[in-house]
């Protein structure tokens, strides 16, 4: 089995090329929804984070087992909100022309905020249902200290989603 890195790697490099040919316009939502969907995860995980392990515990969840339930909800959330976010009508940012640089790089974005928080959630629960072998490489243990949800705080999330929002009111 290869590094675990290398899944994601591709997963990002995956998102650029999708950015690449969907246009920077419609990746731009996605990026406003990802955003969001961050900034809900993580404003939960630091102002409720006692409440969430007492609601799990009453469902029946261990502690020890809590980071992995909570890795997996995150993850679902993270997913199901890619997946709104990727189909059907989606929030459309104004824009003329295909530039297929910010289109890549964009796309790039989206693919690091998602596979990348998604990383960052397994991480945090030890590879839960995974046989992930614990040796990591250097590359690793530096990237997962530059993942999203562990750089930039729930302050950030919303910030830069209002952000978003307005740039794509303001004509």
């Amino acid at each position: 089995m290869g590094p675990v890195e290398i899944v994601f790697i591709v997963v990002i490099l995956l998102f650029g090329a999708i950015g690449i040919v969907r246009g920077y316009q419609r990746e731009l939502g996605v990026t406003a929804m990802l955003l969001i969907a961050l900034f809900v995860l993580t404003f939960i995980e630091a102002t409720f984070s006692d409440q969430v392990l007492a609601l799990l515990g009453k469902v029946g969840v261990d502690e020890a087992s809590a980071d992995s339930v909570w890795a997996l909800i995150a993850t679902g959330f993270l997913l199901i909100i890619a997946f709104i976010s990727y189909q059907g009508i989606v929030l459309l940012f104004p824009g003329s022309g295909r530039n297929w640089f910010l289109s890549g790089l964009i796309g790039l974005t989206n693919g690091y905020l998602l596979a990348g928080s998604i990383w960052y959630y397994l991480a945090q629960a030890d590879w839960p249902f995974g046989k992930v072998v614990p040796d990591y490489s250097q590359f690793y243990d530096l990237a997962v200290q530059l993942l999203p949800p562990a750089i930039l705080t729930w302050q950030y999330f919303i910030g830069l989603a209002v952000l978003m929002l307005i740039l794509r009111v303001v004509k």
